[in-house]
């Protein structure tokens, strides 16, 4: 699994508490465009399995389970560099296709598609990159 992702929709999760207790549970909103960098710390809890540890934009962490994390992914709500590759490479092949058949309409909807596809690539690869030089400083 890739550790860097990128937010394709608003959602909300439901941090976890992991304490006895259970007092420190939490939502937090996830905006569209958010870059979420799964780190390599992780915590196995008896009865609930595995949980990574997460950063949102480097400013706020928390815990998520690997169940969640998985569901985003596979529902779309998060996107990674490869994601986002392949997408864009579908859109120029959507946009070509458009354009021989002369398709107005739907040329400017996946042009649309295209450039916000390619402003979230280039926003999380700019992310990985300097996260990554970061690493080696």
């Amino acid at each position: 699994m890739s550790r860097y992702f990128i937010a394709e929709i608003m959602f909300e999760h439901q941090i976890d508490c992991l304490c006895p207790d259970g007092g420190h549970a939490d939502v937090v909103t996830i905006s569209k465009g958010d870059i979420l960098e799964v780190k390599n710390e992780r915590r196995y809890i008896d009865d609930f399995g595995w949980y990574f540890l997460i950063f949102i934009n480097k400013s706020r962490d928390f815990f998520i389970a690997i169940e969640d994390l998985e569901h985003y992914f596979k529902c779309g709500y998060i996107l990674s560099l490869v994601d986002l590759d392949l997408k864009v490479n579908y859109l120029q092949f959507k946009i070509d296709q458009t354009l021989e058949k002369g398709d107005e309409e739907s040329f400017l909807q996946y042009t649309k598609k295209l450039t916000e596809a390619s402003k979230n690539k280039s926003k999380l690869d700019i992310y990985v990159q300097r996260s990554e030089e970061n690493l080696f400083i």
